[in-house]
């Protein structure tokens, strides 16, 4: 029996290779580009694979270089900020988070040949960022965190050395049955805060060739790296007395876990564009699969305190790190994308079509493999639409901007954006964006945009439905892009 006052039970703890810390959201992750890239194509709703004739067409579609008579480089910065609010058990909690990077940042150049176009470009844009901030806090009637880690009245392992609850005096053994005694069941109040960071970086190089007059061919390569880290930071405390005796004169519970990601990889994309000159272009791009190696560190340090001052483990908090390695595949993307000229008006449009599904682990143990039939349950096809516009100020080349989208969520068990209710908020992802282009003078340019976007989400403290936190998310993003032919 482990008793609070005695650690008759008493092993080594060793650090092994788990991977308990891989779901299927960490591949969805890596396969959700969510940074706007380039003023002028974010002012514009990222509506830009049929338009694509500066630098970030590296990024939206490769084959738009070959409109590129003038070489270009170019410059951005970018500001996202992420705020959650929280539900839990009727508390509203509300917790943002803001990051700053070089968005994009590249050259563009025209190679001389005989005939049509040949244009290369190399550089950089960052591709994702995984700041996403969440604090809740609630009294929960139903579940307490301690029984995941030894339920009460369940058979217990021959090796308890990894088994938290029992190491911090949470639980007991009834030796005689071989089974938890774990009295903490529920009645406890449960706050936290959870805080998500890191990012992808894309470094690209690109080219494109007029394979007919007015029709382009391009290809992007890319090289990915970034990390990404996750740190929560949980208490359960027993706020009204009702675990008074001993040796279950428990106060609170102190949780913390957290993940580092560092992560590389690669990928491809491949794109056309067919355009009547100062009227229409017609863009098709295929991004491929990117293979991700992922090199990952995990672990959990937790403490127990109880009312009559005891702190379990007395030395120090209790701890457990693991590493692990994996590979994860992203899905195939299809996109299309047109854009109209009128006068000083600009339209455009773009589709894509992903297949979520098809996201996959690989080069891992199997617990991890076991995803990707989770994956295949649990995800579906998504068609994205992105809108936008243009004015150029009466000729004066002061250009206005604005567009719209829906990414929609790629769960298969959320509900399909409903048309005709583009503002209200569900499990899809909506934005709206607003730009402005200023000339600086006959070569250069200034894009200023920015981008709201707002969703519905939720996630789970543990495995029992009460530890469910529903979360309300909105993103504010501004960009500012500088760019200079020559």
């Amino acid at each position: 029996m482990n008793v609070k006052w005695c650690a008759v039970f008493v092993t080594s703890c060793t650090l092994t290779a788990h991977a308990w810390g891989q779901v299927p959201e960490d591949a969805l992750r890596l396969s959700v580009p969510n940074v706007p890239v380039g003023g002028r194509a974010t002012g514009m709703g990222s509506a830009y694979t049929g338009i694509a004739n500066d630098f970030t067409a590296i990024y939206w579609n490769p084959a738009g270089l070959g409109q590129m008579e003038k070489g270009e480089v170019s410059f951005g910065m970018g500001y996202q900020k992420v705020s959650n609010t929280s539900t839990f058990f009727g508390n509203d909690n509300l917790y943002s988070l803001g990051s700053t990077s070089v968005n994009t940042a590249g050259v563009t150049v025209p190679v001389p040949v005989r005939r049509g176009s040949f244009v290369l470009a190399f550089g950089f844009n960052r591709g994702a960022n995984f700041a996403n901030p969440l604090s809740f806090n609630g009294f929960n009637p139903s579940s307490s965190f301690i029984q995941t880690s030894a339920p009460d009245g369940s058979l217990y392992g021959s090796d308890l050395s990894n088994n938290w609850a029992y190491q911090l005096y949470l639980a007991n053994l009834d030796t005689v049955a071989g089974r938890f005694i774990s009295p903490i069941k529920n009645r406890v109040q449960q706050s936290g805060t959870v805080t998500e960071g890191g990012g992808i970086n894309d470094w690209s190089a690109a080219g494109a060739i007029e394979v007919a007059k007015n029709l382009f061919a391009g290809v992007t390569l890319t090289y990915y790296a970034g990390t990404y880290t996750y740190d929560r930071s949980y208490l359960e405390n027993d706020v009204n007395g009702i675990y008074n005796t001993f040796p279950y004169d428990f106060s609170k519970l102190t949780y913390d876990d957290y993940i580092h990601d560092d992560i590389t990889g690669f990928g491809a994309k491949f794109g056309i564009l067919y355009r009547v000159p100062d009227f229409l272009r017609i863009g098709v791009t295929v991004k491929t699969p990117t293979a991700y190696h992922v090199n990952e560190t995990f672990g959990t340090r937790a403490s127990s305190y109880f009312d009559n001052g005891d702190v379990y483990p007395v030395a120090a908090p209790y701890q457990e790190e693991f590493v692990n390695e994996f590979d994860v595949t992203t899905p195939w993307v299809f996109s299309g994308g047109v854009s109209l000229t009128l006068y000083w008006l600009v339209l455009s449009g773009d589709i894509d079509f992903t297949d979520w599904t098809t996201m996959e682990f690989t080069n891992a143990p199997q617990n991890v493999l076991d995803n990707n039939s989770t994956i295949r349950e649990t995800f579906r096809s998504t068609v994205s639409y992105r809108l936008g516009a243009e004015f150029d100020l009466f000729g004066t080349g002061l250009r206005l901007r604005a567009g719209a989208g829906i990414n929609p969520s790629p769960y298969a068990s959320d509900p399909a954006p409903i048309p005709g209710d583009f503002f209200q908020s569900d499990f899809n992802h909506r934005f709206a964006t607003a730009g402005l282009g200023i000339p600086l003078g006959a070569s250069a340019m200034l894009d200023l945009a920015y981008q709201a976007s707002w969703w519905k989400n939720y996630r789970y403290n543990y495995s029992d439905p009460s530890a469910r936190v529903d979360e309300s998310i909105t993103q504010d993003a501004v960009i500012g892009t500088f760019t200079f032919r020559f």
